[in-house]
Parts: C-alpha cells; structure tokens; sequence
C-alpha cells in the first residue's frame, strides 16, 4: 500500500499553511495495522518507523529528504500506471495553485491504495470525466504523455492540473513465502512414496505389470484358469452361463458386420461421459468468460493479448 497525496505548488515552500489535521485523520485510518489493529500514534503500533516519519514530516511542509525525487508529470503518470509498484512508493501531487494562510490549506488531499491489488492505479483517475469503475489509465498516461493536462478533482474540491511530482524511492524487496506446515507434509508424503518404491524394487521379483504389452505378456506365460478353453466368449456370454450354473465352454465365432471403435463401451457409458464433459466445458467457457469482463474493469491488462 502506499499513499498518493495532492498538494499545491507552494506546499514545500517556507511559511506555506500546512495544516495536516483533518489529513493526518484520514491517514490514521487508513494506516491501520493489519496484525495487530493499532493505528498509527497508537502505543504499541509497529511499521517502518523511519520512512513514515519521513512521510509525515512532508505531509507538515519539510523537504529535507533524499528519498524522494522530482518527476514530471508524463514521467511520474508512466512510472506509476502498475498494478504492481516497485522502486517507489508514497507521491505527492504538484498542482498548479497556490496556497496562502488566508486562502485554505497546502494539502488537498489524501488517497490511499492498494499496491498490487485491483485498484492499484485507480486513483489517475481522480477527474471530473471519468469514473473509477471505468478507468483506463492507459488512455490516462497516453494523453498526459502527448502534452495534455493532468487534471485530477481532490475530495470535495475543484478541478486541479498536476505539474510535478514527488516520488519516494524504496528499495526493491523480492521473497519466496510459503507455509512450513505444508513444505513439512509434501515432504514426508514424498518420503513415504520414495520409500515404497524402494521396497517394491528390492523386495518383489515378479515382473512388473506396466503397459498393456506386459499383461498379454503374463497372460501368455501363465493362462487364466479360469478363462481356460473358452476362447471368443464375452461377458454376456459368461454371465449367462455360470447364471444357469453351466460349465463355460468355447464360444461360436460370429460376426456381426464391421465393428467400429465406439463400440467397444456401452451407449450408457457414452452418454453419462459426454454429459460430463459438456457440463465442464460450459462451466470453464462460463467462468472465464466472467473473469475476463471482471479484469477488463479493474485491470489495466488484457488477458487476450497476453
């Protein structure tokens, strides 16, 4: 998460009128620790505390700071049209008015986003033309790139153009996260496996019944008693037989026209296992068709071009 702030030209001039309260508010509410619940001034709170007061005192008009840098507006709308944001963090928006004591405050105001989440670029948004629900930040950063003006609307405010930016500089931080309790049981299954066919290996010198090869083989080597000198029967045939308690003998050779590949399974077999196939498809055509009209509206990616 990081917050995108909207300030006026004179913002970090000396003596400019920052008055951070009602803005310090809503950055209490929206810095809340998610383990443990406190807010930020509470006792007890925990986060990077030397970049947050870094943050704070440029809310408070302070720009002592090397960890942020000036962008120009083309360069700071293409740097941050991401869902996921690395290198840089909290911006502040350079607008073109100017604040006095007399005349409202520095800080216009205050957003909040979510980095890496849907709505990680929303926020460009933030104009009198578009809504959030039917953002394209692409079209956003492509006009502001072509020279036309950024116009972005503070919370209960007028129309503002941006003419810079303050971007904070993070360092790039890449982990592996996984949960050891399911490392730890993917691990003893595979042990467990590994030691079986190890036991297999050693213990059993039967030969192994693999492919379809290998069962006629055995078939060849050692014949089925049972099925002993009734060459040609089917199942009905010996269903039918041992029913009426006879003793199974060869069965007449009869052929019954060309016999096709389909044949071979029932028809109840065919049915039950093309519905089945019929429901899974619709249901896959259904839910992509779904997500794909989901991502188009709060991603700026299309999944058809990936």
């Amino acid at each position: 998460m990081y917050f995108v702030v909207v300030v006026t030209n004179n913002h970090f001039e000396p003596g400019a009128y920052s008055n951070a309260t009602d803005i310090f508010y809503d950055f209490r509410e929206a810095s809340l620790n998610d383990t443990t619940g406190k807010k930020y001034g509470d006792i007890g709170y925990q986060t990077d505390s030397h970049n947050l007061q870094i943050f704070i005192s440029m809310l408070e008009g302070h720009n002592s700071s090397t960890n942020y840098e000036d962008l120009t507006p083309s360069r700071c709308a293409n740097l941050y049209n991401t869902d996921v944001l690395s290198g840089h963090r909290n911006l502040f928006l350079m607008t073109k008015n100017t604040s006095h004591a007399t005349n409202n405050n520095t800080l216009l105001d205050i957003r909040d986003t979510t980095n890496g989440g849907p709505s990680g670029s929303r926020w460009m948004c933030l104009d009198s033309e578009q809504s959030s629900h039917k953002c394209d930040t692409n079209e956003v950063a492509s006009k502001v790139a072509s020279g036309l003006p950024w116009l972005v609307t503070p919370d209960g405010g007028e129309e503002v153009e941006v003419r810079g930016c303050k971007s904070e500089i993070t360092k790039e931080k890449c982990k592996v996260q996984f949960s050891l309790g399911i490392m730890i049981a993917v691990i003893v299954c595979n042990l467990v496996k590994a030691c079986c066919m190890i036991m297999v290996v050693v213990r059993s010198r039967e030969p192994t019944l693999v492919t379809l090869g290998d069962a006629i083989n055995s078939f060849l080597r050692i014949p089925d008693p049972t099925t002993k000198g009734i060459c040609f029967a089917d199942r009905r045939f010996i269903e039918r037989e041992w029913r009426r308690g006879w003793r199974t003998g060869p069965m007449q050779w009869k052929q019954n026209g060309i016999q096709r590949w389909w044949t071979c399974v029932s028809k109840t077999r065919w049915i039950t296992c093309n519905i089945c196939f019929a429901i899974t498809i619709v249901s896959a055509t259904v839910l992509l068709r779904l997500g794909i009209q989901n991502d188009a509206q709060v991603f700026k990616t299309d999944i058809k071009s990936m």
